[in-house]
């Protein structure tokens, strides 16, 4: 499935795509984590590493790109759900990144409206997002897309460092 709108295209990430969702998902780190995630970590991403993790693992989940005119502006990774146990959550939006210099585009919601698409065709019902508490970025972006703060307590481990996350909730179910 592919799906255009405004020129960008939502597509089903492929194995060339690998190296630009690694710059992005890095640059995005260094620029949207400085200040919530420590500078070393930060200072020492592993390029290489995490190159060497999603030639691995592209291909699990679902794991979508938006192009435009073939430069990859963002990604989203999403599958069923696995951290919210005994719950009706059934699906979760594991990675959403948008190059930092693209942001405010619509960018990132077209990425999220293809995911809630494609799961609602899995017949999924209920979605949830996590961003670290301290993103205040992302939080008003997905509150403004109509998630629900969930009342829990997760973390997110990086180089033996725990940091707050948040969850929203989407009532995903087809209309």
């Amino acid at each position: 499935m592919k799906m255009i709108i405004d020129d960008v295209i939502i597509r089903k990430v492929k194995y060339m795509d690998i190296e630009k969702i690694v710059d992005i998902n890095i640059k995005d780190w260094k620029k949207i984590y400085k200040g919530i995630i420590d500078d070393e970590i930060l200072n020492n991403i592993d390029r290489d590493k995490k190159i060497e993790r999603w030639k691995k693992r592209y291909n699990i989940g679902n794991v979508i790109v938006a192009e435009k005119e073939g430069i990859v502006l963002g990604y989203c990774r999403y599958d069923d759900n696995v951290t919210y146990k005994d719950t009706d959550i059934d699906s979760e939006i594991i990675a959403l990144y948008v190059d930092y210099e693209k942001l405010g585009n619509g960018i990132g919601k077209k990425l999220v409206e293809y995911a809630i698409n494609d799961l609602r065709n899995k017949s999924k019902t209920k979605m949830v997002i996590r961003c670290l508490e301290k993103n205040e970025n992302a939080r008003k972006f997905y509150e403004k897309i109509g998630g629900k703060l969930l009342e829990d307590e997760k973390y997110f481990e990086v180089e033996g460092k725990k940091y707050k996350e948040v969850g929203y909730i989407y009532d995903i179910k087809a209309e």
